[in-house]
């Protein structure tokens, strides 16, 4: 279930044909110009009402970003670029109230109008001002459906409880490990970035929740070259973390030596000092390294359990004055 609830943007056409279609289907009683007026006000007001109330709705069902938790805010601009949605959505915004204005200013001329014919040539022409303001929204509507799309897929995160990370190179069994750990069913595959988006598992301990979060591989690289994906996995590092639990690949199956996996453990550690690391070696059913890291085997579950109740002991140890980077193999 998606955290934000945001309906199918409509295309331009599409909303123009349906406001006209309401506006057809409005209906005067009476006789002579009076109730040509009435009619010709009547389509107008709905025509501009049934844009507004649309356009309206759609704003509204997008979540105000500067109020949104920050890992929320962070996504939402490495996905959609926050500027343009917002400039998106003011332009609905300007749409809908210009739309109101037309119709009210012609409304006023057809009331004070004594011409049928003119009633009929200033309904047509709010009926084609109409069209040509809605159409000016066109690729602000389409950009929308498509960040409406991207916004429904984001986890819900809930921040208030404990929060593992799990993080790595590409393809050194995060998914697998998660998977093992938690009630997450992330994708799994024998190819590097098989994850592009965060994904979340949870667990529970003495009546306690654990999220569990799949992050998308990560390479020893400056932030400035971080793709959208691996930005992905770095905003769940920096806002969402109680603890990181960093995955080797002693192996080096994954594509990638140890070295570099070590030299991106060593940079997490130097971003991110407060939060605790668990670092382990994965894959101990294909080799075992003499290493002091913890030992697991996420494909087989070997030590998954140890780690699950080490990750919690780690959490629950933690206090608010605790202080400096915290290690744990």
């Amino acid at each position: 279930m998606s955290v934000f609830s945001i309906p199918t943007i409509l295309r331009s056409d599409e909303l123009l044909d349906k406001a006209f279609k309401k506006a057809s289907k409005v209906s005067i009683s009476g006789k002579g110009i009076g109730r040509k007026k009435k009619l010709a006000r009547g389509k107008i007001e709905s025509l501009s009402q049934t844009i507004d109330s649309t356009l309206r709705k759609y704003v509204k069902s997008f979540p105000t970003i500067d109020s949104l938790h920050p890992f929320y805010k962070a996504l939402i601009d490495i996905l959609l670029d926050t500027d343009r949605l917002k400039k998106s959505l003011a332009s609905l915004d300007w749409c809908r109230r210009t739309c109101i204005e037309v119709a009210r200013e012609n409304s006023r001329k057809i009331f004070k109008t004594k011409n049928p014919q003119q009633i009929d040539s200033i309904r047509k022409a709010v009926y084609g001002r109409v069209s040509s303001i809605v159409d000016d929204i066109s690729k602000e509507l389409l950009y929308l459906n498509e960040a409406r799309q991207e916004i429904r897929k984001m986890p819900t995160i809930d921040p208030d409880i404990p929060t593992i990370v799990v993080s790595g190179y590409p393809n050194v069994g995060k998914s697998q490990l998660v998977r093992a750990m938690s009630s997450a069913k992330p994708r799994i595959a024998s190819y590097p970035f098989t994850t592009q988006r965060v994904s979340i598992g949870h667990f529970e301990r003495d009546r306690t929740s654990y999220q569990v979060i799949d992050t998308p591989g990560l390479l020893d690289r400056e932030l400035e070259d971080r793709n959208a994906i691996e930005r992905q996995a770095i905003n769940a590092l920096e806002h969402l973390a109680d603890l990181v639990i960093f995955v080797l690949d002693p192996t080096e199956t994954c594509g990638y030596d140890i070295g570099k996996q070590e030299n991106l453990l060593n940079t997490i550690k130097k971003e991110f000092t407060e939060i605790p690391v668990i670092q382990v070696e994965n894959k101990m059913d294909i080799s075992k390294t003499s290493s002091e890291n913890r030992k697991i085997s996420a494909l087989t579950g070997i030590g998954v359990e140890e780690l699950v109740e080490n990750a919690v002991e780690t959490i629950t140890s933690l206090s608010p004055e605790a202080s400096g980077p915290l290690e744990y193999h």
